[in-house]
Formats: structure tokens, sequence, C-alpha cells
């Protein structure tokens, strides 16, 4: 792991412009307020901290209820356990086949279970983790058909729901699972499309689940019975949060729309958001005083839950915001988006100009004045190989002196059996085949992403800078 800070110089005072916001509680109207041109004072200097330790995109960060470690899941299949405050990396565990969407600490801080592309549910013993560090195995649970999206632990930590988009929610034994009974107990079926969130009641007795049908849905767990939908959106919801306590229940959904609604009284308390851009993630803090969406633009919008007040609306990154972590007792924000690495800002003390569009571009995403072949590789290949001789950590094996290279031979890295097994000696026509028929039909069995390329200059230029960059 490497850390790197960025010094942005920012001399100006900072103004945020709070919008409007419909405020109506528990079935009463409160007036239109409008919070303006707040001026705070700020230092000369401003930190962006950046913490890697994957090899591909960061997708979901998810805190321990102690506040003392953090998770990140990618698309390099792995999920790092990090130590908080520090965000120090601890151990990185690989055992999924595919990208890890989701990964969660149980409350009693024994469990993770992290959930992927491969349909497939891992769950690890963190003290096996902590002690054995790169020898820990997980326990697989399977029974999905689909990419499992969302993942939440009951209060008492015996229980797990997961969500899927083979549209399901199923719920998982723990103790079973550790013990190597089969664990799955029950399968909730009912949404109309992919199930992308789901949650316990307090109690365990019920649950909730969030579905591309644009539907909350309320489920009695005993009997698998669908009690009836508390949201009827009409558009997808991608992520849900849920406070009995205070009879709250946040979503956000594929059109833009952020929600906070009082599920008791059947009242929208809190409207917001940016039309027709999808919201990817939603954040409450640990003691439950703040709450922050993040869209599929790189917007971050912040809301004390008290007050419903507008705290920070802001662009925090030049792609999609996949996961955040509110720190309010620090002062600071963890966003996961398009890079390999975490980042860290001072929400406290920056102006929301610091982020300027377009940005930085992403390896995946290069400048225009670079070969056709190059980009090719950038959009195509560079989020699971790269080229250097180390591997760097990525989800494939480096293609370093690949033309000659039997499939499945590179020491070091995990393949599939079906790689294993192959008989391939990768050239320019083997390559070319690949990007042809598809891995599917030239490998089948292999973890390689299903990706073909219709254009034959596109697959001719990629081989022809590959034959350069894998010497190099």
């Amino acid at each position: 792991m490497f850390t790197t800070k960025i010094q942005l110089a920012y001399s100006n005072l900072s103004h945020f412009d709070y919008r409007i916001l419909r405020n109506r509680w528990r079935s009463c109207k409160f007036l239109l307020f409008f919070l303006a041109c707040v001026t705070m004072p700020i230092s000369d200097a401003y930190s962006i901290e950046k913490y890697t330790a994957h090899g591909g995109p960061v997708k979901n960060l998810s805190q321990s209820l102690d506040g003392k470690f953090l998770l990140s899941s990618s698309f390099d299949y792995s999920v790092v356990l990090w130590e908080l405050p520090e965000v120090r990396e601890i151990n990185q565990l690989m055992g999924h086949d595919a990208a890890v969407n989701v990964a969660k600490f149980s409350p009693n801080g024994q469990w993770i279970a992290s959930g992927g592309d491969d349909n497939q549910i891992l769950l690890w013993n963190v003290l096996e983790i902590l002690k054995k560090k790169q020898s820990a195995v997980p326990i697989v649970l399977k029974g999905h058909h689909g990419k499992i999206v969302g993942l939440n632990f009951s209060k008492d930590s015996k229980f797990i729901i997961s969500a899927s988009w083979d549209g399901t929610a199923k719920i998982w034994d723990v103790e079973r699972a550790s013990n190597g009974i089969d664990s799955m107990l029950i399968s909730l079926e009912g949404h109309d499309g992919p199930v992308n969130d789901a949650t316990f009641s307090n109690n365990s007795k019920f649950a909730y689940t969030a579905g591309y049908d644009g539907h909350i849905r309320y489920w009695r767990i005993k009997d698998q019975t669908y009690l009836r939908s508390l949201i009827k959106n009409g558009w997808g919801i991608n992520v849900m949060y849920l406070n009995e306590e205070k009879g709250l229940l946040g979503f956000g959904s594929t059109d833009g729309a952020m929600v906070i609604h009082d599920f008791i009284n059947d009242a929208e308390i809190l409207r917001m958001g940016d039309e027709r851009v999808p919201v990817l993630s939603l954040e409450v803090s640990l003691d439950n005083t703040q709450i922050g969406f993040g869209n599929a633009k790189g917007i971050v919008k912040i809301l004390d839950l008290e007050k419903m007040v507008l705290l920070r609306d802001f662009k925090a990154s030049n792609g999609p915001i996949w996961s955040m972590l509110l720190l309010p007792t620090q002062g600071e924000m963890l966003i996961a988006s398009l890079d390999d690495h975490i980042s860290k800002w001072q929400v406290t003390d920056f102006p929301p100009e610091i982020l300027k569009s377009p940005g930085p571009r992403h390896r995946f995403n290069p400048a225009n004045d670079i070969s056709n072949g190059e980009k090719q590789f950038a959009r195509k290949c560079s989020v699971c190989h790269t080229l250097e001789k180390d591997g760097l950590r990525r989800a494939g094996p480096t293609l370093f002196n690949l033309f000659g290279r039997k499939a499945g031979s590179l020491e070091g890295y995990t393949y599939s059996e079906a790689l294993l097994k192959s008989e391939i000696i990768w050239s320019a026509e083997t390559i070319a085949r690949l990007f042809t028929d598809g891995p599917d039909i030239v490998t089948p069995g292999t973890k390689m992403p299903i990706q073909r390329m219709k254009n034959k200059r596109d697959r001719d230029d990629l081989i022809s800078y590959l034959k350069i960059a894998t010497k190099n």
C-alpha cells in the first residue's frame, strides 16, 4: 500500500448555495426555506489523500460498527481490510472469481460477508484473517443465479440477507454456514427484475427489499410473505437506508431522485437530486447524524438527518460515486469511484470548486492523442490487466511477455481450471480469435468477462500495440 497526498491551493472564500428544499414532516407542510450564500473562511491549502491497495476500480466501502476497520471491494476480485482512522491496509482477501460488488462486517465484528459478479457470497472469519493473514479461507455460499449487489447482517449477526440481479433476496444462517451445513433458509421472490438492496428489521422477523421495479417491499420472513410496498417509485431504486426507530426510509433512484420518506405516516419529507442522473450510493454516518448520496456524475449531497438541512452539495469525483463513508467526528469522507484508490476528503474546509471537469483522465478513458491500439487496450484490457512484470494486483494476469506464452502458465497467478487445462499459445491469431468469438467460446469456463471486438481495425490495432507494449 502507498499513500499519495495532493495539495490543492485555493485562496478565495467558499460560497455554498443551498437550494430550496421542500420539507414535510409527518403529514404536515413546513414552509419552503432557503439557505443561501453561507460563507466560511478556508485555509490556503486543501488535501485529497489517496489510498491504493487495489488493481481495479473500488466498488464498495463499509465500516465496522465500532469504527475501527474499513472494507473496500473492487473490480479486481478482491476485498481489502483496512485499519481506521489511519486507513492502513491489513490484508487482501482473495476468493471471488469476478468483481466484488459489496462487503459488510457483522455487527458483532466476527464475520465479513462479500458478494460479487460470480453469484457467490463468501463468509470470512475476522479473527482468522487477523491471525493467519494470507492463509484465511472463506466459506462459500451458493444459491443465487445472478450477481450479488447488496448484503446486510441481522442486528444479532445470526443471519445474512443478500440482494441479487436474479430477482431474489435470500436469507442465510451464519452458524449453519460456519459448520459446513447448507445455510440458505429463505428466498424472497416478487420483484419484477433485479433486487438492488435488502436489509432486516431490527427484530429480524421482517425484511425490506429494493429493486429495479421501483418498489421497496416489506416481507414477513417466517412464511416468506410479501406484505406490502412501502415505496412505489416508478423508477428503479438502487440504494436504500432504513431507520425503524425514527420511521425513516431513504433511497436513491435511477432517475436521480434522492428521497427521505416517513414510512409510518407514508409522507415524503424531502426530495432532491439531478434529473436523469442515477443515484449509485447512499451512506449514513455511524452516529446517524448525516446521510450522503452520490450519483453517476460524481456529485455528492450530504444532509443533516436531524434538521433535514443540506450541508454539502459538491462534485467529489470525475466519474460515478460507487460508494462513500461519512466520518463526521473527523470531518472526513471516503469516496470510491472509477479510480483504483480510495479518496479521502476533508468535507468541512474545502470549496466545491476544487474539482473541475473534465478532470484527469482514467486509464480506461484515455486522452485522444494516443494510438488507437493503446486506446483499445485502455478501454478493453486495462481494468483487469497490466503490462508491467509484477502484475499490480489486477484481476487478470500481467500481459508482460504475452506472445509465445502458454495460457494458464504464468507463475504466481491463480487461474481458472479452464485455462490451466488450455492448450492455447498466445499469438496474434489466438488473441484475434479471443476478441472475435469471445472468451466464452475460446476459453469456456474462464474468469475473463465476456467481450468481443466487432471492428477488425480495432482488433488489429490492439494486437499491433500489444506486440510492442508487452515487450517493454
